[in-house]
C-alpha cells in the first residue's frame, strides 16, 4: 500500500542534476499525476498579489541561505516593482472610470501612474489626514528612480547595448520586504475604501467627472 504513495519531489536535487541533453518528448508545460509537483495557475486571479508573494518567497529563501541573495536580488526587486505597477494600474482601472479617469495599461512609468492614482483619490474626495500618501509617494518615486522603465533588474544592457548599472551595490532584503508589506497594506486599504465609495455612488466627489 505504501508503495502506491508517490514520493515527495525533491526540487533541489532536480536543480543539481548533471549534464542533460534535450530528448524526444520533452514538453515544458505538462501536468503530473503527483499533485505536489504541479503549480496551480489561477486564470482569473489577482496578478499583483502573485508578484508580492513571489518576492516574499524569494526573500524567505535568502533568509535560509544568505548566498542566494546575490542571485535572487534581480527577480526580487523586479517582482516588487511589478507589484507596485500592477497595483496602481488595477486601482486606476477599477475606480478611475467612476470619476472620469481612464485606465493606463500602456505605461511602465511609476511616477505617472502614481500621479494618476492621486487624481483618482482626489476625484473621490479623499482627505489624506494621516499623511500616508506622502510616505507611499516617496517609496514609489524611489523605485521609479532605481528602475525607471522596468528594465534595470531584467536586462544587463539596454536596447542600444549599453550596460544597465544597478543604482545600489547592496540591498537589505529584510527591510525591503517589510516596506513592501506596508505598501501592500496601503493598496489593500485603498481598494476597500474606494470599493465602498464606488458602491455607494456618493460621498465626496465620487461619481463626478474631472
Amino acid at each position: 500500500m505504501a508503495d502506491d504513495i508517490p514520493e515527495k519531489p525533491d526540487f533541489e536535487s532536480l536543480l543539481r542534476t548533471g549534464f542533460r541533453w534535450p530528448t524526444e518528448g520533452d514538453a515544458p508545460f505538462t501536468q503530473s499525476e503527483n499533485w505536489e509537483q504541479n503549480a496551480y495557475i489561477d486564470r482569473f486571479g489577482h496578478g499583483r498579489i502573485v508578484m508580492m508573494m513571489a518576492g516574499d518567497l524569494m526573500v524567505a529563501q535568502v533568509a535560509r541561505d544568505r548566498h542566494d541573495g546575490d542571485v535572487l536580488v534581480f527577480p526580487v526587486v523586479f517582482n516588487y516593482r511589478q507589484f507596485i505597477e500592477l497595483s496602481l494600474k488595477f486601482l486606476i482601472a477599477t475606480y478611475g472610470h467612476t470619476v472620469g479617469i481612464k485606465a493606463e495599461w500602456n505605461t511602465h512609468d511609476l511616477k505617472s501612474l502614481w500621479e494618476t492614482f492621486l487624481k483618482v483619490l482626489e476625484g473621490y474626495g479623499h482627505d489624506d489626514a494621516e499623511g500616508a500618501a506622502a510616505i507611499v509617494e516617496e517609496i514609489i518615486l524611489e523605485f521609479a528612480k532605481v528602475d525607471p522603465r522596468s528594465f534595470s533588474y531584467r536586462y544587463p544592457v539596454d536596447t542600444k547595448s549599453n550596460p544597465v548599472l544597478p543604482a545600489h551595490q547592496e540591498i537589505d532584503f529584510h527591510r525591503l520586504a517589510d516596506v513592501m508589506h506596508g505598501l501592500d497594506g496601503y493598496f489593500s486599504g485603498c481598494d476597500g475604501y474606494l470599493d465602498d465609495l464606488q458602491k455607494r455612488g456618493r460621498d465626496g466627489k465620487a461619481g463626478q467627472s474631472n
